[in-house]
């Protein structure tokens, strides 16, 4: 499977259990909105996760009933008991496909049919005036949703404009279309599976690429690296629907709008007052635009075009005429606004999209400076804003440097000072400030330097401003080729790279990656205050505090890893098992007592390590009991409204841990002991309150540790159950005879519930009078290793307790012979082990007891269990005394061994048939033990 796909579905199991959660919250705190916003986080993520797949009819649910929660958190819409249901059930189905997504890798066929009935029932939710507005995906094809809005031409018109004419030129002379696409991820995208850089960079043929924050950038102390604060303008080339296609994922989030060529079109630079060179080309060029011929325009102005300045305005009006002239995309009243333009320096022309206005000469100046030529001019004019950002933030960057790295800080700063500033600007000290710095492992003289360029350059400018009135932050615009007036320059957007590098890596090369890189807009409140140590924020310790504050690291393991490390540590277990047999072979067979003594001491040690190692691969596997808990919130309280009834579940105990096989195992048992308890425990409202109890009943999940073992508790105060009629019904069906009715008592008689075909519902339900539910509970519960016990008062509730191990890897076993035969019996079941004189055993009708300690314990022949013959016993008689159901029984047998650990393997092939054999496990010396089940064992007798 794939691996995304794999980590999806593990997500969204996680995100879909506690969405169940805060549904049931919500339900009972409708009002919390911390819970509407851990619920909508959740459907978000899902949602937003699901849409890197194909999977369309669970994305579009999931999108649905995201639009649902979003009216709801606004305040939009109320949920009621109603609407939660149909969530819930929404949620049931994306389970199922969760489920489907695990086995096949995808859909089912019939996907689109299986949501349509939820699809419905939650639109159905959606207030009409609500429902007229949402953007849903169910509804609304990709060309309805991508419609641009104003606030999207604005965006483009705002990107047209500080685009240089030569990046204008270029898409136009080389591409016949261009679309803009708008692109702002939500805020948690991170959270969600987005990359935006990625799916930025991997826009198809996309030639304009700017970044920019949305919001003004906080203090570093204060910045939050996991939330998103950018949005990007692109210009790409590529045809809608390949575009359509790479954003389908984030559709929520993109704007997409066709540009028509012509919009382009507009002249910048700087205004040239000798029009000399440009008078000889003005009256043939009118007569050309007048008369139509365009195909005269190129060679009458490319001689000009090579001669002049290409920053100068009427140059850059010059190329638009010719490239329009070129292309065949002249229009009269275009050319003739360039021409005028090139006459006296404004360029008017109203499109028919009203997507560029008029763009006055100062305009583009400015546009054209602020974007190409502050790096080459900053000898001549004050530094720009993204300059001055930069020079603070290296500021502030100096501050927080350290011993370990000052050398890279320093030298980092100098590049970007140097780069920043020119030749011009630099100060004349910097070299020597800089070795002074480095000589003292001080950056203060540094900092005091950049502060004095600041001053310097803008005095009257107290802190960073906005370049744009619309924007408050700096853009870097790039291209996917280097245009030819670029130059050598480097543009702040690598130096902003350098910086990283250096800072991270000294000796590393320069890097050579082209993304575009945001400057922020303001790292704090006033970027020209100088910071000195005395004003060093708190927070610049933290890098001196001890690894133990740091927060501990989850590492996620495949379980079938985890398991193939418990089986390679089952294998010590049996390979350290086998050093015993080895040490009485040397001593036994080879007389070699010294040898022997050292395996027994080595084996002193190795087996310390393994229990050890075995110790810590138990916890590796400890899950806590929640796993299974969070489950019957939803389950009492839909059966509670199915049948009528008020039951409140109270969860204790949520933390207790066991073996994540153990804890899986839980779910079976509890669901049916949970629904026996609301369907025959509980009375109805009414029945309660003439019993004198309160209307609402309460069932209590419990877990508490003891020992190596778990106890779950399902208490309720219910009706209890009546002994009398437990045992009657069990007579009525043919499970306890008639002397059975008379003799048995009435702890006994509770007991009957787990006999085979027991029920005491009258009528057959979708719920119980099947008489198979606690059936199957004890004996999932005897499969586990474990058992089960039941308290009831009547008219006051019952409590049954499931013990349970808290691992089923390793189990521990006493070894025992019958026949020269060895097999295992688990020690969870044995009291004790005894020998006594063969006269002490007394003959009862056709059977044999004991009387231990004053009580009569009923003897039973292993051999005769087991079909084998019986041993002669010349003097004492070695018993096995076992508690089985609450009952203790003698187990005669020939000899006992040591009790081991082992790693219980099930049967297979033809031995899988016998129930009274629970497994087998290999022996140190080779040799193969059968466990024995020694309740199937007396079941079959």
């Amino acid at each position: 499977m794939n691996p995304m796909l794999e980590s999806f579905i593990s997500e969204s199991r996680d995100n879909l259990e506690e969405a169940s959660q805060c549904f049931l919250a919500l339900e009972q705190s409708p009002d919390d909105a911390s819970i509407m916003q851990n619920l909508f986080r959740a459907m978000h993520t899902i949602k937003g996760s699901s849409g890197l797949f194909d999977i369309g009819p669970f994305t579009r649910l999931m999108h649905v009933a995201e639009d649902i929660l979003d009216l709801a958190r606004a305040g939009d819409l109320s949920l009621s008991s109603e609407h939660i249901d149909v969530l819930l059930n929404a949620m049931d189905q994306i389970t199922v496909w969760i489920d489907e997504l695990e086995e096949l890798g995808e859909l089912g066929s019939d996907a689109e049919q299986q949501g349509a009935p939820h699809m419905s029932e939650l639109l159905a939710i959606i207030p009409k005036e609500a429902g007229d507005t949402l953007d849903s995906v169910g509804t609304t094809s990709h060309q309805s949703e991508n419609q641009a809005s104003d606030h999207s031409r604005e965006d483009l018109k705002h990107v047209l404009e500080t685009l240089s004419t030569a990046t204008r030129l270029r898409i136009f002379t080389q591409h016949d279309l261009a679309t803009y696409i708008h692109y702002t991820p939500q805020t948690d995208c991170f959270f969600t599976g987005d990359d935006p850089i990625h799916t930025v960079r991997l826009t198809p043929d996309c030639v304009v690429t700017q970044i920019a924050s949305i919001s003004p950038w906080p203090a570093i102390t204060e910045l939050d690296p996991y939330a998103c604060n950018l949005s990007f303008d692109l210009i790409s080339c590529a045809d809608i629907e390949p575009l359509l296609d790479h954003f389908k994922y984030v559709e929520d989030d993109t704007k997409i709008l066709g540009i028509e060529l012509p919009w382009l079109v507009f002249p910048s630079g700087e205004w040239s007052d000798d029009q000399s060179l440009f008078q000889d080309v003005l009256a043939p060029l009118s007569e050309h635009i007048k008369n139509q011929t365009w195909h005269a325009i190129p060679n009458l102005l490319q001689p000009v075009i090579e001669l002049a300045n290409p920053n100068f305005y009427q140059v850059s009006c010059l190329q638009w005429i010719k490239a329009l002239a070129e292309k065949d995309a002249a229009e009269p009243t275009l050319m003739s606004a360039l021409l005028n333009a090139l006459e006296n320096g404004a360029f008017e022309y109203d499109y028919d999209e009203q997507i560029s206005e008029t763009v006055t000469l100062s305009e583009a100046n400015s546009s054209e400076h602020d974007t190409e030529n502050a790096p080459e001019e900053a000898s001549c004019h004050a530094l720009s804003d993204a300059q001055r950002t930069l020079l603070a933030t290296q500021m502030q960057m100096l501050e927080f440097s350290t011993e370990s790295d000052i050398e890279g800080r320093v030298a980092s700063a100098q590049l970007v000072i140097e780069r920043i500033l020119g030749d011009a600007l630099t100060p004349s000290n910097l070299g020597a400030v800089v070795h002074e710095c480095l000589e003292s492992s001080s950056t203060i003289g540094l900092i005091s330097l950049i502060q004095n360029v600041l001053e310097l350059n803008h005095a009257d400018q107290t802190q960073v401003t906005a370049v744009t009135e619309d924007k408050c932050v700096n853009s870097v615009s790039m291209t996917d080729e280097n245009s030819s007036d670029e130059g050598d320059e480097m543009d702040i957007a690598s130096l902003v790279r350098q910086e990283q590098q250096l800072r991270q890596a000294p000796d590393q090369e320069e890097a050579t990656d082209s993304t575009a890189v945001v400057t922020p807009h303001a790292l704090s409140n006033d970027a020209d205050t100088p910071i000195t140590p005395a004003t060093k924020p708190a927070s610049s310790n933290t890098t001196h505090e001890p690894s133990h504050n740091q927060k501990p690291q989850v590492l996620k393991v495949d379980q079938h890893r985890i398991d193939l490390l418990m089986d390679l540590v089952g294998e010590l277990v049996v390979a350290k098992n086998s050093l015993p047999y080895l040490a009485k072979k040397a001593e036994d067979d080879y007389q070699v007592r010294a040898l022997a003594k050292e395996i027994k001491s080595q084996y002193a040690v190795i087996n310390r390590l393994a229990e050890s190692m075995q110790s810590t691969m138990m916890q590796i596997r400890m899950v806590p009991v929640s796993t299974i808990f969070q489950r019957f919130p939803r389950l009492v309280r839909d059966l509670s409204r199915k049948l009528n009834k008020d039951v409140r579940l109270i969860l204790e105990g949520e933390e207790s841990e066991a073996d994540k096989n153990v804890v899986e195992n839980l779910a079976d048992p509890l669901i049916h002991l949970v629904r026996n308890s609301l369907d025959h425990g509980f009375e109805t409202e009414q029945e309660r309150v003439d019993q004198g109890k309160s209307a609402q009943g309460t069932l209590y999940l419990r877990a508490i540790p003891k020992d190596d073992q778990v106890i779950i508790e399902v208490v309720d105060d219910g009706r209890g159950m009546d002994p009398e009629k437990l045992k009657q019904s069990a007579y009525r069906k043919g499970i306890i005879n008639e002397q059975k009715l008379e003799s048995i008592t009435d702890q006994e008689a509770l007991y009957l519930i787990f006999a085979p075909g027991f029920s005491t519902a009258e009528q057959v339900s979708d719920l119980s009078g099947r008489g198979v539910g606690m059936d199957v509970v004890n004996g999932l519960v005897q499969q586990a290793g474990g058992k089960v016990t039941i308290d009831s008062e009547l008219g006051k509730g019952t409590t049954i307790r499931l013990f349970l191990p808290l691992t089923m890897a390793v189990s521990r076993v006493m070894m025992v012979e019958v026949q020269h035969q060895c097999f295992g019996i688990s020690m969870e079941n044995i009291v004790e082990t005894v020998k006594v004189p063969h006269d002490r055993l007394l003959r009862i009708k056709q059977g044999e007891a004991i009387v231990l300690r004053d009580k009569v314990i009923p003897v039973l022949s292993l051999h005769s269990l087991l079909s084998m013959p019986e041993t002669e016993y010349e003097e004492e008689v070695p018993l096995l005394i076992m508690s089985l159901n609450g009952e203790d029984i003698a187990l005669k047998i020939d000899q006992f061994h040591e009790g081991i650990d082992i790693v219980q393997k099930p049967l297979a092939g033809l031995m899988s048939q016998y129930n009274y054999y629970s497994g087998s496990a290999l022996l140190g010396d080779g040799r193969v033990l059968l466990i024995l089940n020694i309740k199937e064992l007396l079941s079959c007798q």
